[in-house]
C-alpha cells in the first residue's frame, strides 16, 4: 500500500457523540480517537491494529441472550441516530432500542449500525439486521483486513 487509507467512524449515543480518525499507510496507523466531541488522542500503533481498534471504540460488546431480529428502518435515517442535535438523537435511539449508533467510512465503502440489548444490528436496505458480534468481527476483517 503505497498511499495513506482514510478511515472516519463516529460512535453516537445518550452520552454524546464522538468522532474518530486515522490514517493507515505502510508504516502504521495514526489514530486521531475523539475524547469529548472538541479534543482528539493521538495514538500510533502498528499495522494491524485497525480492526481491533474500530470494535473497541464503537463499544461492540458481547449481549447475553441476545435474539436481534430484522426489524424496517429507513437507511436514511442514520443521519439522526449520528447527529449532532441530542433530543433527536435520544428520540430516535429510543425508537429503534439502541445504547448507541455507529458508522464507519473507508473511501465509498461505509457500513452503520446500532447496539443495543439485543446485540448489534446493521443498518442495510432499509432494515435493521442482526448480525453477532463474531461475524461483525469477520465482516470488518474482510472489508479492511489489509490496514
Amino acid at each position: 500500500m503505497s498511499a495513506a487509507a482514510e478511515v472516519a467512524w463516529i460512535l453516537a449515543g445518550p452520552g454524546g457523540r464522538l468522532e474518530h480518525r486515522a490514517t493507515v499507510g505502510p508504516e502504521g496507523i495514526h489514530l486521531e480517537l475523539g475524547v469529548d466531541g472538541t479534543r482528539t488522542q493521538p495514538l500510533d500503533l502498528p499495522r494491524g491494529h485497525l480492526v481491533p481498534s474500530l470494535v473497541r471504540t464503537l463499544k461492540i460488546r458481547p449481549v447475553k441472550g441476545a435474539a436481534g431480529s430484522v426489524r424496517p428502518f429507513p437507511t436514511a435515517r442514520m443521519a439522526e441516530l449520528l447527529g449532532e442535535d441530542q433530543a433527536v438523537r435520544d428520540a430516535a435511539l429510543y425508537e429503534v432500542s439502541a445504547r448507541t449508533a455507529w458508522s464507519i467510512t473507508v473511501g465509498s465503502w461505509q457500513l452503520a449500525g446500532v447496539n443495543g440489548s439485543d446485540g448489534v444490528h446493521l443498518a442495510l436496505g432499509d432494515k435493521l439486521t442482526p448480525m453477532t458480534n463474531t461475524a461483525f468481527y469477520r465482516l470488518l476483517c474482510q472489508q479492511l483486513g489489509a490496514y
